[in-house]
């Protein structure tokens, strides 16, 4: 990734969904913990600002027909994971993982081991 260009990387809007949700889960867990909540808060701040200089690709509709036809297929990953494929197959992007056992089960994804690039 070092040697890339930012223009050329990219995350996906269920990347960003997925670390959100977690943020606001511990926010509103410590809800009546004053002193975490804040660092919760903190950490939303900081997550914000993290993707903010990420290029997003939203999973729009076309990339939900393909997740569905997936679904059909039966095809044993988990749905925020398929949805990214989607996304990635859409847009003919490669999925850069360390999650390779999952993404190698969707047919015609192309997906890359970043723990095994040579640095």
């Amino acid at each position: 990734m070092n040697s890339t260009p930012q223009a050329q990387l990219f995350t996906t809007s269920v990347t960003v969904e997925e670390q959100l949700r977690g943020r606001l889960a511990y926010i509103n867990k410590y809800r009546q913990a004053p002193a975490k909540a804040a660092q919760g808060h903190v950490a939303l701040i900081q997550t914000i600002y993290y993707f903010s200089t990420w290029n997003i690709l939203a999973f729009s509709e076309a990339a939900d027909t393909i997740f569905r036809q997936w679904r059909t297929q039966r095809i044993r990953i988990g749905g925020q994971d398929l949805r990214i494929a989607a996304i990635a197959l859409f847009y003919s992007y490669t999925v850069v993982t360390g999650n390779i056992r999952d993404f190698s089960q969707v047919p015609g994804l192309n997906v890359v081991d970043w723990t095994t690039v040579s640095q």
